[in-house]
Formats: C-alpha cells, structure tokens, sequence
C-alpha cells in the first residue's frame, strides 16, 4: 500500500513540473514608444533619421518592432521609415505607432535653405496656357535652373485665378529639376475669359522669379460658352420691325459680321449688316452704333451672304427689289468702319439683272485672291424646259462686271431639266475653280474653270445633280476640306444631312453612310443644316435648326461628326446641342455658322447665327465650347 502511494506522489510531481516548464515564454506587451530625437531641425528638401524604441512594463526593449509612422502636416514634412523629408517652412509633429500604442510626437522644424550669396534659379513652362473644363482640373509642368550654386528648393505659388479655380502650393526640393503644377475648377465655377495668372518661384538666398500663363475656365464640348453675349447668347433688335439674320462671317481679329434685313427707319426692308465684338457686344466702332442698313431703290432689299476681303473691307449681297417691283442681284461693298465704299459699283453699290430673267436673287459670295467678287443666286426664267436656275456673276475689284467671266460676266446654269428651282446656296474656291452648291429637291453642285465654263472633269459634264432618293432636299452650304474635299449640307426628306464628295464629283464612301450622313435630329418633326464649318481636324460641324415634338416653333441646333461622318458623341448630347434663344414656345433658327478661333485660350469656338421671334424677330447668336 505504501508503495503505491509513492509511486502516485512521484507521478503527480512530475505532472506539476511538466505543466510550469513546458511550452514558449508568452509575448511582451508594447508598454511605451520613444521617440529619439525629441526634436530636430532639417531644411526643406533634406532629411533627418528618427528613431523608435518600443518598451514593456518593466522598461524592457522589445527587438523587431514594426513601427507606423506618420506626420501632422504632410505640407511641413513626410515620413516614411522614420526618415523625415522636409517639405515646406513650418513645424510638424512625428509619431511612431505599434499594436495600438503611439509615441508622444517628436517635433521637426523645417527651415528654408540657408543664404547663398550671388545663387539665382530661373523657371521654364511647359506651355503658358492652361484652358480648364468645369468639375476637372489641368496641369503643367515647371522647370527649374539652378544657377551661380544655388541648390536649395523653391517653393511655387499660383496667384490671380479665375473665380472657382484654385491651385495648391507645391515645392521643388533640392536635387529636383521639375514639378507639376495642377489648378482645379469647381463643377459650378463661372467660364471666364483668358485670365493672366502669375506664378511666383521663393527659395532663400535667391531672389524671386514671376511667370505669367494663361488659365480659362471653360465648359465641356458643345455648351454654351457663357462669357458670350448674356449667358452664352446675343439677341439684338436691328430695328422696330422685323429683323431677319440670314449669313455672318468672321474678320482676323475674332469680331463677328452678322447680315440680313431690316425695316429700320424706312417702309421696307433694308440690307442689315451687324458687327459684334469677339464676345457678342455690338461693336461701337462700325457704323452707327454696330449697325449698318443700306438701301438700293426705297423697296424690300434682303442681304443673305457676307464676305470679308483682306483688307477689311466687307461684300454683302442679295435680293435688291428695283423700282419696278422686280428682285436683282444686289451688291454692296462697305469699309472696314461700316461706311458704303465708294470705290465699289456706283457709290458702293451695283445692281444686276439676268437676261431674259424675271427675278434674280443673290444667295452667296466669294472673293477671290485677286480681289474679283464672285456672287451666287438664282434667276427665274418662267419656263417648263429651264425654270429657276443657277446664276453667277463675277465683279472686278471696282465693281464692274468682269467680262472674262461667263458671258459679260454673268452665266446660268440649268442643273436639272424641267421647271426646277435650281438656286445657288453657298460658293467655295477649288484651286482656281468655282464650285457652286443649292437646288431643290436635291443637292446639286456644280464646278466651273475660272472663266466660267463648267469642269468637265466633275460629276457628269461638270454637275452633281442627284444625291439623295425623293423629292424633298436643299443643299445650304459648302466648304472645300483641307484634303480638297467637298462637304456639302442641308436637308433630305425635312431631316439634316450632309455630303462629302471626292475632287472628282463622285460620293466619298470613307464619309458616313457611303458618303452621306442623314440625321433625325429631330425623331418627330423637321430639321435641317443651313451652315457648315469644317474644323483643322475635320470634324464637321453643322449648324441649323429643329423642331421639337409636334411644334412648328425651330430651337437652334449644332451637330458635330467626327471626320469619318458618324456623329461626335464627346459633344453636346450625342453629338448635338440645341438651344432654345426665344421665350417659351416662340420659334428661332440658326442659319449660319462661323468657327472663331482663339489663341489666348487655346481654343475654336462655334458661333451660330440666325433668327429669334418674340414680339418681332430680332437677330441672335449663340456661341458653345469646341
């Protein structure tokens, strides 16, 4: 019996001891944090190595502690690994964390570099223009030359901006050559105009230096540019009557030619010729007030094309109603003030009749290099086998007619046979070629030698004359690309459509649908382009009008296709805007459209104009966002 019992104290023993030997020592538990130094000092682009010890209860050093770090104010200094880079002037507070337990704050002051007598820098931009899109930013790059041993950092600052946009302070440290300089627009930040803005480079011991750049707040692609007019339109009442835009056209400086008709102070309408200002104010400088009316014989006279010549001077054209009741060819030349040339036709006017025609109505110019006046339109010759035609006539720079052109210096053409109303819209120079675009019914062009003898070589004996299947379509405007390609554009079947067409006549299949484009841009109602612009990346873009749902009122409407035709779905919605400019319901047409480019931005803006109804019609602009 004994022995059993010493036999279970033996085994009892040793379980005790095998239960307090066995097994690893339990971790250290993180007591403190110390930090080493309590302070120090690093100047801006130089770093400084702290250290952190972590500790137990008992004041003992726990080894292969992974530490965070972190800084109060990233903009004074950063840490990573306890190695602190200054950033900018100023104090901040450093602490190491570990297992939930965080050291007190070891303090860094950061200092600019010290003198260095005779040191300078100069800075370089990577572009001195910075255009930023509402609710984005954008940036360039600042290049530093250090001179004369200067090493130390610079410090940049933006001063100046635009309303609601804003750019952070940034340093350049020592040993860096660059850095990106980034401004911000707010979402709700107001367009501007081109802002000078400066930006100004501070280091110790070196003297500042100033660079000025040019930062635009500006709305995304196919918005209404709000710095234009009020809110991004100009309405002007020519007169207290009936005001009627019909073409507009763009001089060097960005100021804006806008012509139509006018009661004015007369019984009848007048030619209306209009100058805005780049940004849609009319120009005090031009004419009486901005305007300008011209009268031929006391009747209805309507301007629907505009051209400004190189010197300035500016040839208007269209319907002139004589004093026997019959519509000719009006021409007028005016001076770059606004005043009838006197150089021009009979005190700045000529006035010219078709044979055998009972009405002819002027609907484009051209000035060719030599200064010759080339104007486009219709004469109406009442018969089943011609009907209306089209008809050109081109002047000498006085106003004469140019007897090498056509036949005394006027031709028609029939471009269909029948009694169709084959007028010319719109005229381009191909080379030294004339081509003219217009109908009814159908696009028709037609190309001709400079002398007036239509070009063989296009289309079927030097006119295009079916384009489109069905009755209903009009070509209203024409631009030659920079591939010396034709771009045509109006309507099909009530719907916008455009055309583009090879050197030769024949359809350009690389362009839209087989080389034509016909847009619903209304899905219920009618629609169409009466103006054409091509931009240097050939991008079309089309303005005109559209209406909405079951309404007879027009909104203006801008489109824009990429240059294979389809449309550019980065503008507008889907490729188009529309603006409503009248009140309510009321009806309003765009009826040209001018590209307007703008150096200090950079940009290409699109100006539309036309015609806005409210009490009376009155002109109206409207400029968007390329």
């Amino acid at each position: 019996m004994r022995k059993l019992t010493l036999i279970s104290a033996v085994l009892l023993t040793g379980s005790l001891v095998a239960c307090t030997t066995g097994g690893g020592a339990p971790a250290a538990t993180i007591q403190t944090i110390e930090l080493s130094p309590a302070s120090a000092s690093v100047q801006v682009g130089k770093t400084v190595t702290l250290s952190a010890t972590a500790r137990d209860a008992g004041g003992q050093v726990i080894p292969d502690t992974a530490f965070t770090w972190k800084s109060s104010s990233e903009t004074v200094a950063k840490v990573a690994g306890g190695v602190v880079t200054g950033m900018g002037a100023g104090t901040a507070g450093i602490t190491a964390s570990a297992n939930g337990v965080t050291s007190s704050a070891a303090t860094v002051t950061v200092t600019q570099a010290g003198p260095q007598p005779g040191g300078r820098f100069d800075l370089s931009l990577s572009g001195d223009k910075l255009p930023v899109v509402t609710g984005t930013s954008a940036s360039l790059t600042v290049n530093i030359a250090r001179k004369d041993g200067f090493t130390g950092a610079v410090s940049l600052g933006l001063s100046g901006l635009p309303a609601g946009a804003s750019g952070a302070a940034v340093t350049i440290p020592e040993g860096q050559t660059s850095v990106t300089v980034t401004v911000s627009a707010a979402a709700t930040a107001p367009h501007s105009q081109p802002t000078a803005v400066t930006l100004t480079g501070t280091a110790t011991g070196a003297a500042p230096v100033t660079k000025t750049l040019t930062v635009t707040v500006r709305g995304p692609a196919g918005s209404l540019d709000t710095t234009f007019g009020s809110g991004g339109i100009a309405v002007t009442p020519v007169g207290a009557g009936e005001d009627v835009a019909y073409a507009a056209a763009l001089q060097p400086d960005g100021k804006l030619i806008v012509v139509g008709s006018s009661v004015g102070g007369a019984t009848s309408d007048d030619f209306a010729v209009l100058r805005y200002t780049r940004d849609g104010a009319l120009d005090a400088a031009f004419g009486t007030g901005g305007k300008a009316l011209i009268d031929f014989a006391g009747k209805a006279d309507t301007a629907r094309a505009v051209a400004v010549q190189p010197d300035g001077k500016i040839v208007v054209v269209g319907g002139a109603t004589n004093a026997g009741n019959e519509e000719r060819f009006g021409v007028a030349r005016l001076t770059a003030s606004g005043t009838l040339d006197s150089a021009f036709g009979t005190g700045g006017k000529v006035v010219t009749a078709f044979a055998g025609s009972s009405a002819d109505r002027a609907a484009a110019v051209l000035v060719q290099p030599d200064g010759s006046v080339v104007v486009g339109g219709q004469a109406s010759f009442g018969s089943s086998a011609s009907g209306v035609d089209f008809a050109l006539a081109r002047y000498t720079p006085s106003g004469t007619p140019d007897a090498g052109f056509g036949t005394g210096g006027q031709l028609t053409t029939a471009m269909t046979a029948g009694s169709a109303a084959d007028g010319v819209h719109a005229l381009a120079l191909q080379g030294d070629k004339i081509v003219a675009a217009g109908g009814e019914g159908d696009f028709k062009v037609a190309r001709y030698s400079a002398s007036g003898v239509l070009d063989a070589g296009f289309g079927t004996g030097g006119k295009v004359s079916s384009v489109f299947a069905g009755n209903i379509a009009a070509a209203h405007a024409l631009v030659i690309d920079g591939q010396n390609r034709l771009v045509v554009a109006g309507h099909s079947q009530n719907d916008t459509a455009v055309v583009r067409l090879t050197g030769t006549g024949a359809l350009d299949s690389t362009f839209g649908d087989g080389g034509k484009k016909v847009m619903a841009l209304s899905a219920e109602n009618w629609d169409a382009a009466t103006g054409l612009a091509v931009q240097a990346d050939g991008k079309v873009v089309l303005g005109g009008w559209l209406y909405e749902g079951n309404s007879s009122a027009g909104n203006f409407a801008v489109t824009r296709l990429n240059a294979n035709g389809q449309p550019d779905a980065g503008f507008g919605q889907g490729g188009t805007t529309m603006t409503p400019v009248a009140p309510g319901s009321k009806a309003d047409e765009a009826r040209a459209v001018v590209l307007q480019p703008d150096d200090r931005i950079p940009a290409v803006r699109i100006v539309a104009a036309g015609v806005r109804n409210d009490s009376n019609q009155d002109f109206a602009l409207t400029r968007l966002w390329p």
